[in-house]
C-alpha cells in the first residue's frame, strides 16, 4: 500500500503496513486544516533508522521521508511509558538547528496491540509567540500606586486574591520532550552526548561506575535500538565496544 496524494511524500521504496491505510489521508487533512506551518509525519517503528515513511509539509522542520526516528520514540518504544494511553499531545519539541514546535503524538497499534507506527504533528507556533510576546510587553503592568516604592510597599496595588500585581512575566520554558532529528547518526550522537554531559564530568575523568551509570541513561533513552549506537557509545566513553557490551548486560541484569 503505497497511496499518496499531492501534498503527503510517501517513501516509494516502502510498502506500508495495512495499519496505515486510514491515517494517510488524514495527513492532508491535518495540514491543510492546520496550515503550512504543520508539519505531519508517519513513523513506522519496524525500522527507526528510517522511520518517517509519509511526511507533509517536511519543509517545517527540514526532514524528508526515510528519516530516522526522534528520541521521543526511541524512548517510548524502550519504555514502555505510555502503554495506557492513546496519544500525547501539546509538548515541545526542538529541531536540530534550534526551531521550536508544539507537537503531538498519536500511537498506531496493531491487531495485538503493540505500536507499529505514529502519527505526529509538528506546529510551528513562532508568529504566535511572537504576538503573545508582544501582547505581553504592551499590556504588562507595574504594580505601583502613587506613594509606593519600587519594592511595593504597602500601597503596592493588589489583585483579585490580595497579591501584590508585579510585571506580567513570561511563563516559564517548558523542557524540550523531543528532538527532530535528521539523520540516524545525528540522532544517536545527539542522544549520546547530552547523556554524557549531564554526568558532569569528562569522559575521561569517569569512574568504570560513572561509566556504567552513563550507560544505564543511554539504555533508558532507548539509544541501543539503533545500529551502530554501541560504537558511538564506545567513543563518547573512551571505552571499547566490547566494554560497552559488558556495561549493556550489568545494567540489564541489574547492576
Amino acid at each position: 500500500m503505497t497511496r499518496a496524494s499531492s501534498a503527503t511524500v510517501v517513501d516509494p521504496s516502502r510498502v506500508l503496513r495495512a495499519e496505515f491505510e486510514p491515517y494517510l489521508p488524514l495527513m492532508d487533512f491535518f495540514a491543510e486544516l492546520l496550515g503550512p506551518r504543520t508539519e505531519v509525519v508517519l513513523h513506522d517503528t519496524s525500522d527507526l533508522s528510517r522511520s518517517i515513511v509519509a511526511l507533509t509539509n517536511g519543509h517545517v522542520s527540514g526532514r524528508s521521508v526515510g528519516g530516522p526516528a526522534t528520541d521521543l520514540v526511541l524512548k517510548v518504544l524502550q519504555n514502555h511509558e505510555h502503554d495506557d494511553r492513546d496519544y500525547l499531545a501539546n509538548y515541545l519539541a526542538e529541531s536540530r538547528t534550534g526551531g521550536t514546535f508544539r507537537s503531538s503524538t498519536f500511537f498506531i497499534r496493531d491487531a495485538a496491540g503493540d505500536v507499529v507506527g505514529m502519527l505526529c504533528l509538528n506546529i510551528d507556533d513562532e508568529p504566535l509567540a511572537r504576538a503573545r510576546d508582544l501582547l505581553m510587553a504592551i499590556t504588562a503592568t507595574t504594580g505601583l500606586v502613587k506613594g509606593a516604592g519600587p519594592g511595593g510597599g504597602p500601597g503596592a496595588a493588589t489583585g483579585a486574591s490580595g497579591a501584590a500585581t508585579g510585571s506580567t512575566a513570561h511563563p516559564a520554558a517548558a523542557p524540550v520532550a523531543e528532538r527532530l532529528s535528521m539523520n540516524v547518526d545525528e540522532l544517536a550522537l545527539d542522544g549520546v552526548a547530552r547523556i554524557v554531559a549531564a554526568q558532569g564530568v569528562e569522559p575521561h575523568r569517569m569512574t568504570p561506575d560513572e561509566k556504567v551509570a552513563a550507560v544505564r541513561e543511554i539504555e533508558r533513552a532507548g539509544v541501543f535500538l539503533l545500529k551502530g549506537a554501541v560504537a558511538q557509545v564506545a567513543e563518547a566513553l573512551h571505552v571499547s565496544e566490547p566494554t560497552v557490551y559488558r556495561y549493556v548486560r550489568q545494567v540489564r541484569q541489574g547492576g
